[in-house]
């Protein structure tokens, strides 16, 4: 069981690698953070930022259904997939941690067919800015603050998880919506967003805890 435990503060020098209990946030400073940390990711060319209670995320049998078929090959092959992300039960009660999100939605013209080379590469820059509003939630006081990329993670070309070799970036390694069985089509539809495949346009589609 991997990805939704890799992350830790960056600031907490005395526990590294413990998985503390997370800080109480009141509604107030929920209120409090939301605009900034939307602007920041405006900043960072995200286009679609919605706010959303965190109870919305729900792991789905059907989904995690899907991942099994591995019609993209990476089940059981990829540390940010399944089943290393855990088991349904797994992920619910850490998604209980969480009380609010930012949903985010980082778009770019692109022949979707056939450009490889550019959907990887937009799938890393999403997969940046995430790491980098994760960086901004820390320094304004929500070091517990964790982010979901959109697609899989591509940092490495081949994941080690191929030849059982350890990740070589924990720290930045993240999961997505899709790989901790939710489904993306239901939570856009339900706040209002577009869901439909363009094939002129990717859309990228992930969120930031707190």
């Amino acid at each position: 069981m991997i990805g939704l435990y890799r992350r830790t503060p960056r600031n907490d020098k005395k526990n590294k690698g413990v998985d503390a209990p997370p800080p109480i946030i009141h509604d107030n400073a929920m209120n409090e953070y939301t605009p900034r940390l939307i602007a920041r990711a405006r900043e960072l060319g995200i286009e679609t930022c919605v706010e959303f209670d965190t109870f919305l995320l729900k792991p789905e049998q059907r989904i995690r259904d899907l991942c099994r078929e591995n019609k993209c090959g990476k089940f059981k092959n990829h540390y940010m997939c399944p089943p290393y992300v855990g088991s349904l039960k797994s992920i619910e009660e850490k998604l209980l941690e969480f009380r609010k999100g930012i949903l985010l939605q980082y778009s770019k013209p692109l022949d979707v067919k056939n450009d490889s080379e550019g959907l990887t590469q937009s799938k890393l820059e999403f997969h940046e800015k995430i790491l980098a509003l994760e960086h901004y939630a820390d320094r304004c006081g929500l070091p517990r603050a964790m982010g979901l990329i959109g697609g899989s993670c591509e940092l490495c070309s081949v994941c080690k998880a191929v030849t059982r070799e350890p990740c070589p970036y924990p720290a930045k390694a993240r999961m997505s919506l899709e790989s901790i069985a939710i489904d993306v089509i239901g939570l856009l539809n339900h706040l209002g967003l577009e869901s439909e495949f363009r094939p002129d346009r990717i859309k990228w589609t992930g969120c930031v805890m707190f």
